[in-house]
C-alpha cells in the first residue's frame, strides 16, 4: 500500500478513525491504516535516537576537551561546559522515549484490532452459515 509518502501521521490516524468497527473489510482498512502509521512511527523513533545518541558523543566529545583544556578543577570546568549539551541531551532522550512509546502502542493497537477483525469474520461465517 505505501501511503507513508503521501499522508502525514496526523492524516493516517484521522482515515483510520473514520473506518467501521463493524464490518471486515473496513476493520481490515483501519489495520492496513495503522500499518502505515507503524511505519512513521519506527522512522520518528530511529530519528529521536539517532539525535540522542548524537547529543550524546557531542556532549562526551565537549567534556574531554574541556577537561583536557582545563589546569585546574579539570571536571568542575568539564562539567560547566556541557550544562546546555546535558539539557539537549535530556530533551533527546524525552523524545526517544515519547516516540518508541507511540511505537509500542500503536503495535498494540493494531493488535487488538487484528484480534477484533479475527472475532467479526467468526461471527460473520457462522451468520453466513445460519442463513442457508
Amino acid at each position: 500500500m505505501s501511503l507513508q509518502k503521501q499522508y502525514t501521521l496526523g492524516e493516517l490516524y484521522s482515515l483510520a478513525d473514520q473506518c467501521s468497527h463493524d464490518y471486515p473489510a473496513t476493520l481490515a482498512r483501519k489495520i492496513e491504516l495503522l500499518t502505515e502509521v507503524q511505519i512513521l512511527l519506527g522512522r520518528k523513533a530511529a530519528e529521536a535516537i539517532r539525535e540522542y545518541k548524537r547529543i550524546y558523543a557531542k556532549r562526551k566529545r565537549v567534556y574531554a576537551e574541556a577537561y583536557i583544556a582545563a589546569e585546574n578543577l579539570r571536571e568542575q570546568r568539564a562539567e560547566l561546559a556541557v550544562i546546555e549539551l546535558r539539557l539537549q541531551e535530556a530533551d533527546a532522550e524525552a523524545d526517544k522515549v515519547r516516540w518508541s512509546n507511540a511505537v509500542e502502542s500503536n503495535d498494540q493497537v493494531i493488535n487488538s484490532l487484528k484480534y477484533s477483525l479475527k472475532v467479526l469474520l467468526a461471527e460473520f461465517g457462522n451468520n453466513a452459515s445460519a442463513n442457508r
